[in-house]
């Protein structure tokens, strides 16, 4: 009752949104600090060379904005050699007209390919009909400010990735937003339950970041330049999306190819909100796309996203957050609490203790619990993907710590010794911290091991037979009733073993599924892997069942993979419609779907 008192409260404070609450408790506690200098770049890049840059452009039925784009483009670009591909979906009059006025001016391709595609999949298209060196994707509804094409290769040559702009948000009545888009970051969304992608507004540490180019976990494709052989190389913006999410499987595709996203946040544009065809479409279409686009990049990507956001936020190799992690260090009654050593890596810490109503943990990223008999059943709003931590000061009372993700000791006899007792390993973490401090000993656990979720079994103790050999491996384990999964702890699982038969009809795609019971062939479900009873043996089914996660892991953290685009000249762009027709849109029933 008390926690549903105090969400409600924070809801209402916050006008419904859990995002903007859960901002306003960070900017409430966190102390200001000095600008993050990390993945902030110089401020300019070596001249680049000349060569033609390939300009795309889809448009529906949207000569005004087109005609807007290419005044601003008239007024700013020095950039000499440009060739513009415009992918008209709705061969209209007025457009033509548009662009044949054009044409005089500007090197235009007019290409119709006869009917709506997707953007994924006419940006793919006319990447392959493209003769540049440079492949900039433009939005219709963009109008730049300044000279932006020069910079944007620039960064291209120099970094081999991909290159965006900051964008200013812009009402179709001229009103220009207070705050610009600097990337896209990522981070867990607790309410849908898995880590979502979101456009970043600069936030307390962002202030040279908002001002200089800098390296962002992805870039949009509102405007994003890029390298064509290596576009076409990784496969184009995955065509299964209907115009969400194609630009950050993209770029996490590139990121993983060795090709940051870069933001020059020293330069900008416009970008003209509410003017596109997604959101001129009819509500129920919307929220159908949208659901659609989601479970395809959840599926895609989830897995990736969430191992990357989980190190980034505690100082590993992943997605750079916009804040450091906040601590909560529970402490046993008359003793004292712990002095981390490295306090300026945590937005902050506080002490916590047990009082009449429990301990609040809300918005905590790390709980550090001193207390052996601390009893996680009296937490409050305890987030499902707060990394859980024992610090060890003496070997009594600790037993299996089984809600805990990692433990931790200051003494090495006392770390051997509880190691050695309850067979799971104990880190050391050196009191002068440095790089064996605890940000390093939690960012290489987030890396190098995984939480998983065991479930069923339960009557038999086969639970706590695995339970027990994996944590030995040194994993985060947490033991489910098979009716009780999944649940909204089911947001943190890397990996679910099930023991017996209880799958709900909706699971989630970005966790791996691994079936550990007997299973007919003929089934409909034999999970993502199937390694059926252990019968035969546990030693071995378990050194397979190490192997086999750790080649899913290998495999999901290689990235999603599209079979590479080639190049094609298509000698009359009048026949665009024919070649446009070569290809199988996966997103056509959902297109032309009332």
């Amino acid at each position: 009752l008390t926690e549903a008192v105090e969400s409600a409260s924070r809801l209402i404070a916050a006008k419904g949104s859990r995002i903007a609450a859960l901002d306003a408790f960070y900017r409430e506690h966190t102390v200001a600090g000095p600008p993050a200098k990390a993945g902030v770049l110089d401020a300019g890049f070596a001249k680049p060379g000349s060569g033609l840059v390939s300009v795309v452009i889809l448009t529906l039925n949207g000569a005004d904005m087109l005609a807007s784009l290419f005044r601003s483009i008239r007024t700013h670009n020095t950039w000499p050699d440009l060739e513009f591909l415009v992918v008209d979906h709705g061969g209209d009059e007025e457009t033509r007209q548009v662009l044949a006025g054009l044409s005089s001016e500007f090197a235009i391709r007019h290409l119709v390919p006869g009917r709506n595609f997707s953007f994924a999949f006419s940006c793919n298209r006319a990447a392959q009909l493209a003769r540049g060196e440079t492949v900039l994707f433009l939005n219709n509804d963009i109008e730049f400010t300044e000279d932006a094409v020069p910079p944007m290769v620039a960064a291209c040559e120099a970094t081999g990735g991909l290159v965006g702009l900051k964008l200013w948000q812009k009402s179709p009545e001229g009103v220009v937003s207070e705050e610009p888009q600097i990337g896209i970051r990522l981070r867990w969304n607790l309410q849908q339950g898995w880590t979502v992608p979101y456009e970043t507004k600069p936030g307390p540490a962002d202030a040279l970041r908002a001002a200089r180019p800098s390296s962002m976990p992805v870039v949009t494709a509102a405007v994003l330049a890029c390298s064509r052989e290596r576009f076409l190389a990784l496969g184009g913006f995955p065509e299964e999306y209907l115009y969400a999410y194609e630009d950050v499987d993209f770029g996490l595709k590139a990121m993983v190819a060795g090709m940051p996203s870069i933001s020059l946040n020293n330069c900008s544009a416009t970008h003209i909100v509410g003017a596109t065809r997604f959101k001129r479409a009819r509500r129920t279409r919307r929220r159908r796309w949208h659901r659609y686009n989601l479970s395809v990049f959840r599926a895609r990507c989830g897995y990736l996203c969430r191992r990357h956001a989980w190190a980034g936020l505690f100082g590993g190799e992943g997605f750079d957050w916009g804040r450091r992690p906040a601590v909560a260090i529970v402490k046993p009654v008359g003793e004292e609490a712990p002095s981390l050593a490295e306090p300026s890596g945590f937005a902050f810490v506080d002490t916590k203790r047990r009082g009449p109503l429990g301990i609040n943990l809300y918005g905590y990223d790390l709980v550090l619990s001193c207390d052996p008999a601390f009893d996680f059943s009296y937490a409050r709003h305890l987030s499902p993907m707060a990394v859980t931590v024992a610090l060890v000061r003496q070997p009594e009372g600790w037993g299996e710590a089984a809600n805990y993700d990692l433990l931790v000791a200051e003494n090495e006899s006392i770390a051997a010794e509880v190691a050695e007792r309850i067979g799971r390993p104990v880190e050391l973490l050196r009191p002068e911290g440095g790089k064996e401090g605890l940000m390093s000993v939690v960012a290489r656990f987030l890396r190098d091991k995984h939480r998983i979720a065991i479930v069923g079994g339960e009557e038999e103790g086969r639970q706590l037979l695995l339970a027990r050999a994996l944590r030995h491996r040194g994993m985060s384990v947490r033991c489910v009733e098979t009716k009780a999964y999944p649940s909204p702890s089911a947001m943190r699982d890397d990996f679910v073993i099930w023991l017996k038969q209880g799958v709900r009809p909706s699971l989630p795609p970005d966790t791996c599924h691994i079936a550990a019971f007997d299973i007919p062939e003929s089934a409909s479900w034999r999970g993502d892997i199937y390694l059926g009873d252990w019968k035969d043996g546990f030693e071995g089914w378990f050194e397979l069942l190490m192997r086999e996660m750790e080649g899913y892991h290998s495999e999901r953290m290689a990235g999603p993979a599209d079979k590479p685009l080639a190049r094609d000249s298509l000698r009359e762009d009048t026949k665009a419609e024919a070649f446009w027709n070569e290809f199988a849109d996966p997103t056509e029933w959902l297109i032309t779907v009332s």
